[in-house]
């Protein structure tokens, strides 16, 4: 009898463990209302709608960054659609490869035959281009890489402080210093690869650059190039 009542008591404590146990598992809907539906958290593999970027419905985007190299810019980029961008970038020239450049604009400016070149510095040397580059998608196996090609046109502006020797008599032989400013401009095309499959939007680039100078030595060429990051949105 006393068996009995110890098998009765436990089939009782185990009815209203199961049946609490069923109630517990009710969805949090239905233990809370629809005004207090559980959280929903995006996966990694959700938020790849989000970035990458560049999806063929979403256009334009916009992009801004930078440029490391010659020149050292800031960038503004507007992409109007899949295959077409307008690029506007504004910086600063690497003066170290322009040495002969202003030595050569230098030697080749009037009364530089009395003032002979000595040395220079150079104090500015500011750049600004608007370009624009039409897109080509990379290979296949390279998933968000894009290729691109374009022109455009740079002006620049330069600030430099020569230093000349010049002969006050047979015997005697001056320095002094005199400042000259060059303004030119001249047209420029551009070829680069862009990436942009991130867990950020944002997109890599390397871009290299001819510069032909119509200004100041027509014949003048120079090879620029650099890379980059921007910041799509």
């Amino acid at each position: 009898m006393r068996a009995l009542k110890i098998f009765l008591l436990l089939a009782l404590w185990m009815g209203v463990s199961y049946s609490y146990a069923q109630k517990s598992k009710k969805s949090l809907t239905q233990q809370y209302g629809n005004n207090k539906k559980p959280l929903r958290f995006k996966s990694s593999k959700k938020m790849a709608v989000i970035c990458p970027i560049f999806h063929p419905s979403e256009y334009p985007y916009q992009g801004i960054g930078f440029r490391a190299g010659d020149p050292f810019a800031l960038t503004y980029k507007l992409y109007a659609t899949s295959w077409i961008a307008v690029s506007i970038d504004g910086g600063i020239a690497a003066y170290g490869l322009y040495k002969d450049r202003y030595k050569e604009l230098y030697v080749n400016s009037p009364g530089a035959d009395t003032l002979v070149y000595f040395n220079h510095q150079v104090d500015k040397d500011l750049f600004f281009s608007g370009k624009v580059s039409f897109y080509h998608e990379g290979p296949k196996f390279l998933k968000g890489l894009d290729i691109y090609a374009g022109f455009g046109w740079q002006l620049r502006y330069a600030q430099v402080l020569y230093g000349y020797n010049y002969d006050l008599n047979a015997q005697v032989t001056e320095f002094g210093t005199i400042t000259k400013q060059y303004d030119y401009m001249g047209p420029e095309f551009h070829f680069g690869l862009e990436y942009a499959y991130f867990d950020l939007p944002i997109s890599a680039f390397i871009e290299t650059n001819v510069f032909y100078d119509i200004i100041n030595s027509p014949e003048f060429i120079k090879f620029q190039g650099g890379i980059g990051l921007r910041f799509v949105f």
